[in-house]
């Protein structure tokens, strides 16, 4: 077993995140511990440590079907001043950054129980990539000035593309790969397919749920699972292996195209190794391959 790693920050410019094994190797989209996206932009966006394992903007229905307790905070909604999303503009297609981050801050009161209350809710504009071709709102939620969560709203549907909170532990835990648990995940497997279902992660029924990779967020041990629906959709949920809290949420409308994505540029990859292989292995005349001195291939 290989421990692959990468930039640790958990759902910090998320992305989610996502980690995605395909073979042995470790694939990642900024996020998601938590699900990731592929950005190709001047900021580095970065994602959580892991350890490899094999309509109308806002519709009417989603405004009266409000979490249950809910009530609007009186919040603060600014931009975020990065120079990045500066050079971003949305379009006349757009919901504005009030709207996205309602929706935001809902989902954060329905699945971390987060009032925002006084607090600040920053976003970002931003376009469509290659690895996420849908323009979205990425927001970071500050409580009591600090960094407490993130999310990611489809900026024309309204859709929740992931959502993560950010912390970190008052103690020292191990963060390391956990060989039992890589061998018999299934306590996790069953808390994602309760929490899935919960929260309407692959909205309908679960199909599957495999367990996906290790790593740590700060100084918090997470696991990943993906979830499948009956529907064709998948996600990704995160946990603390510390204490099993629910850490954050890849939705199918981000880690789905990511996914792609990946296996895009891996099969491009995998074509380009086998073009070069076959360059460099010429034949004799009865086709059979022949060596020739290394010196030749630098000359």
């Amino acid at each position: 077993m290989n421990d692959t790693k990468v930039d640790k920050n958990g759902f910090r410019k998320n992305i989610l995140a996502a980690a995605v094994v395909i073979g042995a190797c470790t694939l990642l989209f900024q996020g998601f511990t938590q699900a990731v996206m592929v950005v190709e932009a001047k900021e580095t966006m970065t994602v959580p440590t892991r350890y490899a394992k094999a309509a109308s903007i806002v519709s009417s229905s989603a405004q009266q079907s409000l979490p249950e307790g809910y009530r609007k905070a009186n919040y603060t909604v600014r931009a975020i001043d990065r120079e990045y999303f500066r050079n971003q503009t949305p379009t006349s297609k757009d919901m504005t950054r009030e709207e996205a981050a309602e929706i935001g801050a809902q989902a954060l009161w329905e699945i971390f129980g987060l009032n925002l209350e006084g607090q600040v809710i920053e976003l970002g504009y931003q376009q469509p990539t290659e690895g996420s071709p849908r323009s979205c709102w990425h927001a970071d939620v500050l409580v009591n000035g600090k960094l407490n969560s993130t999310f990611w709203v489809d900026s024309v549907t309204g859709e929740l593309l992931t959502i993560g909170r950010e912390r970190k532990l008052d103690k020292q835990v191990s963060v390391a790969f956990d060989a039992a648990l890589d061998r018999n995940p299934q306590e996790y497997v069953e808390l994602a397919k309760k929490m899935a279902e919960k929260y309407n992660v692959v909205h309908g029924a679960v199909k599957s749920v495999a367990y996906n990779s290790q790593g740590y967020s700060n100084n918090d041990p997470t696991i990943s699972l993906d979830i499948t629906g009956d529907n064709g959709e998948i996600a990704l949920i995160d946990f603390s292996r510390y204490d099993k809290a629910l850490l954050g949420i890849a939705y199918n409308g981000i880690y789905k195209p990511t996914l792609e994505s990946i296996a895009k540029r891996i099969k491009q990859d995998m074509e380009k190794a086998a073009e070069l292989q076959k360059s460099a292995s010429p034949t004799n005349p009865n086709g059979e391959p022949t060596l020739k001195p290394v010196s030749e291939y630098f000359s």
